[in-house]
C-alpha cells in the first residue's frame, strides 16, 4: 500500500503506471462490496451462513483488528483518491479551488464607528449576502474610500469573476501602504492566473515569505506553475 502510494505521488509517473494502480485499487474495493452483497444474499434468500470453527473465541478476538483493519485501508483509499484527485490539477483549477473553497466575509464596520456610509452598509451586506455585483455597485458609491473598502471592492471584483478589474484594484493599492498587503499579494496572484497571467503571478508568488499567510499554498501553486 505504501509503495503503491508513494508511487502514486510520483510526479514522473506514467499515465499507465497511473491507471493501473488505481484501477487496482478501486478493483479491490468493489470486489469487497460485491463479496458482502453476495454474502448477504445467500444468507437472506438460501439460508447459507459460515460455519463456525472450534477456533470461535480466537475469531471473535480478531474480529475488531479485522474491523479496524479494514477500516484503515477504506480510509487510506479515500485519502489516497483525493490525493489524486488534487495533484491532478493544473494551476487554473487550483487557483480556482483556493478561492471557492475559503470562506469570505467582511467582519462588519469596526467597533466604534458611528458615521458609516448608507452606502458601506449596503456594499458590506452584499458582500457577506455573495452578491458581488451588487456590492460593486455600492462601493463605487462610496465618496471617501478607507483601505479596507478598497480590498474588499477588489474581492467583490475577484469573486465575481471580474479578473481583469480586481488586478487593477488591488495593483494599485500594492503601491502603498496597506495593512492588508498579505491578503492583497495572495488574492493577486489568483486573480493573474485566473487571468492567465502566469508570469505576473510567478513573482508575486515568490515575495511571499514563509511567516505570510498562505505560504503552504503559494508554494503548491508554485510548484504547479513551473510542471506547466
Amino acid at each position: 500500500m505504501r509503495n503503491k502510494i508513494k508511487k502514486l505521488r510520483d510526479p514522473n509517473i506514467s499515465k499507465n503506471e497511473e491507471d493501473q494502480i488505481l484501477d487496482e485499487f478501486i478493483k479491490n474495493e468493489y470486489d469487497q462490496i460485491l463479496k458482502n452483497k453476495w454474502k448477504n444474499v445467500l444468507n437472506k434468500e438460501y439460508k447459507v451462513t459460515r460455519k463456525r470453527s472450534s477456533l470461535k473465541k480466537k475469531l471473535i478476538t480478531l474480529h475488531p483488528i479485522k474491523i479496524i483493519v479494514a477500516s484503515a485501508a477504506c480510509i487510506s483509499l479515500v485519502i489516497l483518491l483525493q490525493l489524486f484527485n488534487f495533484s491532478s490539477l493544473n494551476s487554473y483549477e487550483l487557483a480556482q479551488h483556493y478561492l471557492t473553497t475559503q470562506e469570505i466575509l467582511h467582519p462588519g464596520a469596526p467597533k466604534g464607528t458611528f458615521d458609516e456610509s448608507q452606502d458601506r452598509i449596503l456594499a458590506i451586506q452584499a458582500f457577506n449576502n455573495k452578491n458581488y455585483e451588487l456590492s460593486h455597485s455600492y462601493y463605487q458609491k462610496i465618496e471617501s474610500l478607507t483601505a479596507e473598502d478598497l480590498y474588499y471592492h477588489g474581492l467583490a471584483l475577484l469573486l465575481n469573476d471580474q479578473y481583469q478589474e480586481a488586478i487593477r484594484k488591488f495593483e494599485e493599492q500594492t503601491k502603498k501602504h496597506n495593512s492588508f498587503k498579505q491578503e492583497i499579494n495572495w488574492y493577486l496572484s489568483l486573480a493573474y492566473i485566473l487571468n492567465r497571467e502566469n508570469e505576473k503571478a510567478t513573482s508575486l508568488l515568490k515575495q511571499i515569505n514563509t511567516s505570510d499567510w498562505n505560504h503552504q499554498e503559494a508554494q503548491k501553486l508554485l510548484s504547479q506553475l513551473n510542471k506547466e
